[in-house]
């Protein structure tokens, strides 16, 4: 088969682009760090890398749900942990109380006062915000979840958090559910025992035990609250697995092997070198070379 001048010329200045083209390439990976500059490197494998950003995003958003989870969860123990100690203080106070040979009308009347402080400061405790909205609340628009009188004005409302798939935890306790309904919640319980002290009622006995009542729902509530919390633990720790899988498989696909990389930049250029002496040394080639 006959070989023109023209057809080795274009034979040449073909390789020598088409060495050019994959030099430039495999320079732009490097220098970017990723195997995949654009959608046409790999297809198949941008198409995979979507579609694990996509799933690293969600675990991202799972990860900040367990976040603010954490920060609801554990604001409310200490409101619990808190409020159990005073309930302790408490329950100290009327044991005191009906020490009848001990105490007098006057020293019942001063450990009601106290009873009262430590009734003032539970409720400042069940009206604890997180984020600007009260824990005990519900889904309140309010400021407060009990009012100066200790009545309940939150709502049943339930504030959940996306935890992973197909999990959510609900990060507020309601109100009522923690204190009692209105009418014999633990604000109602302590004014009661508050009353009953002054008055040297023969109540307190019965007060003592409504009060523990209190205190074991109280307890419960934050039982619950615990198991919730160690629930959304459990979530982050998923999550952060999740997330490092994710990177890893990423990182397979679009990142690249620097030493491989650069052997394989420099086996392009030498190729490329190679093509450009090969099209120099056609054009270089004329009729009078073959008449010499």
């Amino acid at each position: 088969m006959r070989v023109t001048e023209g057809s080795a010329y274009a034979a040449a200045l073909q390789g020598v682009q088409s060495t050019s083209s994959k030099l430039a390439q495999l320079q732009s990976q490097m220098s970017s760090g990723r195997l995949i500059t654009q959608p046409s490197d790999d297809p198949a494998g941008t198409a995979s890398a979507l579609a694990l950003r996509g799933q690293l995003q969600r675990s991202n958003q799972y990860t900040s749900n367990a976040s603010d989870a954490i920060g609801w969860l554990s604001a409310a123990d200490t409101a619990f942990s808190s409020t159990t100690t005073q309930l302790q203080k408490v329950r100290t106070l009327v044991l005191q109380g009906l020490n009848t040979g001990a105490n007098t009308g006057s020293s019942n009347s001063a450990i009601a006062d106290q009873v009262d402080q430590i009734r003032s400061s539970l409720l400042a405790l069940a009206n604890t915000t997180y984020s600007g909205r009260p824990l005990f609340g519900g889904t309140t628009s309010g400021t407060v979840a009990f009012d100066s009188t200790g009545a309940y004005v939150g709502d049943s409302g339930t504030i959940d958090r996306a935890i992973g798939p197909n999990s959510t935890a609900t990060v507020n306790s309601i109100g009522t559910d923690v204190y009692g309904a209105n009418g014999s919640n633990l604000f109602d319980v302590l004014s009661t025992v508050s009353s009953d002290l002054r008055s040297n009622s023969s109540n307190l006995s019965a007060d003592l035990n409504t009060l523990d009542s209190s205190m074991a729902q109280v307890s419960a509530a934050q039982g619950q609250e615990g198991a919730i919390y160690q629930r959304v633990q459990n979530a982050q720790t998923a999550s952060a697995s999740s997330q490092l899988s994710i990177k890893t498989q990423l990182s397979g696909l679009q990142d690249i092997d620097l030493a491989s990389m650069a052997i394989q930049v420099t086996t392009a250029n030498t190729a490329y070198q190679a093509a450009l002496a090969t099209t120099a040394k056609v054009q270089s080639v004329s009729l009078l070379d073959f008449l010499k």
